[in-house]
């Protein structure tokens, strides 16, 4: 990962204490290209891997969009398997990414936009955004929001998006628990550093930790064919050990214990 401030074409970098900033830069739209798709995969694997970065920030150059969707011209049928190939490895490097991300959505976000932010844990929004999935009005269907929609939305609205391409204003996706914060324009660039500000002073082991352990009881409660109970003692049981054997070896969790109890603020190794 390069200096801060450095111009990567589709693709704006900046790494700040801790903070990895991803703009994306195709203005006014953000349209979503494969050139652009394939150099925001890499970013994120190169990202994930590294121990500089312990928040990631994904937003949009611009006011008018995060992001209007994945390039239509793109869905022909020569370029189609490339693009949705290339769309879906970045979806799945941003949902299991190993750190805390947040999608600042500086605009509206709709179609694969939309997609890229249900990809990560938060979301922020300009109050003049959009949020929808129009794919349907094209004949075609959104496969990430198809699995994750519904999961964040009451099922009849998610319905409604996937079915019928209802937009939700950023008001009513505040509503409905899709975006954590709504911010006037003017407000957006600092309400987003005050949303970020308490994640950049934790540990970096701790969150990788938890992260870990969100994922893992995600996906084992969604594979789990027993009882709510015997599931809930098997994830249980699969994350105690990783607390004992994993976390509880790293330097931040014992400084922070030592720090609360001696009342100073804790020196994190990020380790």
């Amino acid at each position: 990962m390069s200096a801060p401030d450095t111009q990567e074409g589709l693709l704006q970098l900046r790494q700040d204490d801790g903070l990895l900033t991803i703009r994306l830069n195709r203005p006014p739209l953000n349209v979503l290209n494969t050139a652009l798709l394939q150099a925001l995969a890499d970013v994120l694997e190169q990202a994930a891997a590294d121990q500089r970065v312990r928040v990631l920030l994904l937003t949009g150059q611009g006011t008018r969009c995060f992001s209007a969707g994945v390039e239509v011209a793109e869905h022909g049928a020569t370029q189609v398997a490339t693009m949705l190939s290339a769309f879906h490895r970045v979806a799945r490097l941003l949902h299991d990414f190993p750190l805390p991300t947040i999608a600042a959505l500086n605009g509206s976000a709709l179609g694969g936009g939309l997609e890229l932010a249900l990809a990560c844990d938060m979301r922020l929004a300009v109050a003049a955004a959009q949020l929808g999935q129009p794919e349907i009005r094209l004949a075609v269907f959104a496969p990430v929001a198809a699995i994750l929609l519904p999961r964040l939305l009451p099922p009849g609205l998610a319905n409604e998006m996937l079915l019928g391409g209802r937009l939700l204003t950023a008001a009513e996706a505040l509503t409905y628990g899709l975006v954590n914060r709504v911010f006037a324009p003017a407000a957006f660039a600092d309400g987003v550093a005050d949303f970020l500000a308490p994640y950049l002073q934790l540990s970096r082991a701790a969150q990788w930790h938890n992260k870990r352990a969100l994922r893992t009881a995600q996906r084992q409660t969604k594979q789990a064919k027993q009882p709510l109970a015997a599931d809930f003692a098997a994830v249980l049981e699969r994350l105690e050990r990783q607390y004992l054997d994993e976390l509880m070896a790293t330097h931040d969790a014992s400084e922070g214990i030592a720090a609360f109890l001696a009342k100073r603020p804790p020196q994190w190794r990020h380790e």
